[in-house]
């Protein structure tokens, strides 16, 4: 075996690896999926019980993207996309993406995840996908900090929705929202209620070995 030759099988080991770890975290989710399934199946009709396995899907559904090897990245648009697609309407779909093209790391892909699953989940019970007009809007951009770091801008914005009240009435999902993201110092959220429909917006603050774009 040449020098030349050793990287090359080193980058396969690395590959190898990094694809038998994924391959047991998808694994691992849906064990879990199946296991609050099994356990909970008293309480299958409980709004609560049905809430924690709908999490525990988006995050499947996440884990099964295909995640780039190299790195164990996920773009924003396919975690958006397999998370909306499925509370969305396929045939007459009301949430709208854009956004140029950016990869996070998997564990920041899962907030993400968790973050879009509990906005589309509030919107269809009380927002703006409750009603045959409403509409979401969900972009995000890049900004690039002085000393190098960059910031994952999203924007969830509904319109033409019932008038806002109280966010999923200050249930477990505003909750979840509020502490997963308060509790990094990464992360900045603000939810606003005006009147013509909630506004999420979500800052991740990440360094260049966490956030890919083009």
């Amino acid at each position: 075996m040449t020098e030349t030759d050793a990287p090359r099988t080193d980058d396969a080991l690395a590959s190898l690896a990094i694809e038998e770890a994924q391959h047991r975290s998808r694994n691992l989710i849906a064990l879990a999926v199946a296991l609050a399934h099994q356990s909970l199946i008293g309480l299958r009709h409980d709004p609560e019980v049905v809430a924690f396995i709908d999490r525990l899907r988006s995050l499947d559904a996440v884990a099964r993207i295909g995640c780039e090897v190299a790195g164990d990245f996920c773009s924003v648009e396919r975690i958006a996309e397999q998370v909306t697609q499925r509370l969305d309407d396929p045939l007459s779909p009301r949430i709208t993406r854009s956004g140029p093209y950016v990869a996070l790391a998997s564990r920041w892909a899962h907030l993400v995840a968790i973050v879009l699953h509990e906005l589309t989940a509030n919107a269809l019970r009380h927002g703006a996908l409750s009603n045959a007009s409403g509409r979401i809007s969900l972009r995000w951009a890049i900004a690039r900090s002085d000393g190098g770091e960059e910031t994952l801008h999203l924007v969830w914005r509904e319109t033409d929705g019932p008038v806002s009240i109280a966010f999923g009435r200050q249930g477990f999902g505003s909750r979840l929202l509020r502490d997963l993201v308060t509790s990094n110092r990464r992360c900045e959220a603000t939810l606003r209620l005006p009147a013509n429909g909630l506004v999420y917006t979500l800052d991740l603050h990440l360094p260049q070995s966490e956030l890919r774009h083009g």
